[in-house]
């Protein structure tokens, strides 16, 4: 498959690029040039032209780009790019697709659409209704909200990934923060591990989610094996996708 993956020298970008260059064909469009020998399209992901040009060809598209995450309230800088990143060029990226005539498209959504000062002890799944209200969660559950419309306006397929703590394979079950210096265990109340998502976990996911069949929009939880007990249920995309993370 022929996959354009917008924002794939970024963190969570380059984590997937290398598993999906494995089995696809990858055009990168980035600011910043990927990892590894793929076709780059230099450029954002908000410039209609450029957007077209890139998607010339696609079968598919995969959105991973990512505004700076701030702690800081509007109207802060970082704010803005959060919206301008998170949430118009998603809506860019998917009338371009539509415009392309690229049926579908992979969005990296995140858990943050949940609570995220509540989120690590809480049983969450793709039924629970998302209450994140920091700029980071509210971006993420609006850019749900323009895949979902994108896909019963124009009959893409568009499926969107919730991770957590994404990783490199190499350091999992830590999480490879990447403002921090060390990687770092994620730990409930009671003390219990919570892993991460290995890279080729995420990789994976995300070739499953380009063969998704059925069509219209969905979303599934992507989060790091845990057999510990009732947490973060990832039965959907197992019985969906036909995935299930096998870093454990």
């Amino acid at each position: 498959m022929r996959i354009l993956l917008i924002g794939g020298s970024g963190y969570v970008g380059s984590l997937m690029l290398p598993g999906l260059a494995a089995h696809h064909e990858v055009r990168v469009l980035d600011l910043v040039p990927p990892q590894g020998d793929c076709d780059h399209v230099v450029g954002s992901a908000t410039d209609p032209r450029l957007l077209a040009a890139a998607l010339d060809g696609m079968d598919a598209v995969v959105h991973a780009a990512m505004g700076r995450r701030s702690d800081t309230d509007w109207p802060h800088p970082d704010t803005a790019s959060a919206f301008e990143v998170n949430v118009a060029s998603v809506y860019a990226t998917l009338e371009a697709a539509h415009a392309a005539g690229v049926p579908r498209a992979v969005l990296i959504g995140s858990l943050s659409v949940f609570d995220e000062g509540r989120l690590i002890d809480r049983d969450v799944d793709e039924d629970s209704e998302p209450d994140g209200t920091n700029v980071y969660g509210v971006t993420k559950r609006l850019a749900e909200q323009v895949g979902r419309i994108a896909a019963d306006a124009h009959g893409l397929t568009v499926t969107v990934l919730r991770l957590a703590f994404p990783t490199p394979d190499e350091v999992w079950p830590r999480w490879a923060l990447p403002v921090a210096e060390e990687p770092v265990e994620i730990r409930r109340a009671d003390g219990s591990l919570v892993p991460a998502l290995a890279a080729s976990d995420l990789s994976a996911a995300v070739s499953a989610a380009l063969e998704r069949d059925g069509g219209g929009y969905d979303v599934f939880h992507i989060v790091g094996a845990d057999d510990s007990g009732p947490g973060w249920r990832t039965d959907k995309a197992r019985d969906g996708l036909g995935w299930v993370a096998r870093h454990r």
